[in-house]
């Protein structure tokens, strides 16, 4: 499958996804984040705070090949990783305390959710 892909951030995330679907750690789970990633940034996958909220406790790590959105707020502690972040959401994850990572970091993370 020809991937045509102009964002750094994606290509970035492709290679990383790429590299760690190989690999013993999750390999289903990063080959299914690199099939979301890989469509086109349209129809790509975006996810609202209070859906983040409610399908998540304390301490999680969740990963969204796509964009998060403003709607709802965070009244937990979470590791995120997202392609993209909105302004506002950004702030509301921040203000709840919640660590944005990199995909780097993220891979190599235990107990990983998708959230699509």
């Amino acid at each position: 499958m020809r991937i045509n892909v102009e964002n750094k951030d994606v290509k970035e995330w492709l290679d990383v996804l790429e590299q760690a679907s190989k690999g013993q750690h999750y390999g289903a789970l990063w080959e299914k984040v690199h099939y979301e990633l890989a469509i086109p940034s349209r129809i790509r996958a975006s996810v609202n705070l209070y859906k983040i909220n409610k399908l998540t406790k304390d301490g999680d790590n969740v990963i969204v090949p796509g964009k998060v959105l403003s709607v709802g707020s965070m009244d937990h502690k979470i590791n995120i990783a997202a392609v993209s972040y909105s302004g506002a959401a950004r702030k509301a994850l921040t203000d709840a305390k919640c660590n944005m990572v990199g995909i780097k970091e993220m891979v190599k993370m235990n107990r990983v959710n998708l959230i699509i």
